[in-house]
Order: C-alpha cells, then structure tokens, then sequence
C-alpha cells in the first residue's frame, strides 16, 4: 500500500465526521464497487447516494478508526460508528422509521486502491443484527 494510506484514513474519517460529501466523493474512482450485508453497488454515484441516504437518517454519525492495516494495493481499518436515528432507513429486509434511538456498532472496511489512488473495491462488514437490536427492528434472545 503506498505510504500515504494512513493518511488517507484520517481525512476518509475527518470527511465522515464533517458529513463532507464532496470530500467523500473524491476518495472514490468512478467504477468503484461496493459490496456490504446492504448489498452491492456499482459506480460512485450510487456508493455517494448510499452515503448520502445514511448521513441523513443519521444526521449525528460519528466514526471512529480504531486500527488500520496496509500491505500492497489493499487497507483495512476496523471503525465504530455512533448515532441517532432520525430518519428512515432503508434495508434489504424492509423499512425502519425513524425512532430517535441512539446506536453504537463496529465494522471492518476493506479497500482496493487503483493505480490513480482512489478506491476501486470497497467492502465493508458491520454488526447488523447488532444494529437492527439497538433500533428495535431485531429481538436477540439472551439464553436464560
């Protein structure tokens, strides 16, 4: 991974914590895809709708890198992301309205860096049934 990667997480994160779309957008190639439990996307338009969709049902979202890995093309930073839900949220599995209820999950994203140094691949992995629990869309049965 070229040396700047590092550095290249702390402004993705500082522009995640902004809610700066357009700095967003530039981390992006214009073919990126985008694979995650909510599906996969193709093109950065549809991954910066994807983003836009979430910074407005979570107007507070906060993210938080708590280690970062590179080798070759390819980083990894394991994040937690905070929040309060304000607005719908879309899911493969249906709707949730808005409650106002605050979430807290971790993830891992991965990236594939291209030759320019934007990101061509981008997976990420959460703590969905996690979330759903926090937000009153899931019940988790605890063993008695």
């Amino acid at each position: 991974m070229r040396p700047e990667f590092f550095g290249l997480v702390r402004q993705y994160i500082d522009a995640w914590n902004r809610h700066d779309v357009t700095t967003l957008d530039i981390f992006y190639d214009d073919t990126v895809v985008q694979e995650s439990p909510l599906g996969a996307l193709q093109g950065k338009d549809a991954v910066m709708t994807r983003w836009q969709a979430l910074l407005h049902t979570f107007p507070d979202l906060s993210m938080d890198c708590r280690h970062q890995f590179a080798a070759g093309s390819h980083g990894v930073l394991e994040w937690t992301i905070k929040g309060t839900q304000q607005g719908h949220l879309e899911t493969p599995w249906g709707g949730i309205p808005a409650a106002g209820k605050s979430v807290e999950f971790t993830g891992i994203l991965s990236w594939e860096m291209g030759e320019r140094g934007h990101i061509i691949r981008e997976r990420f992995y959460f703590d969905i049934a996690g979330l759903l629990a926090q937000l009153g869309a899931m019940k988790i049965a605890v063993p008695a």
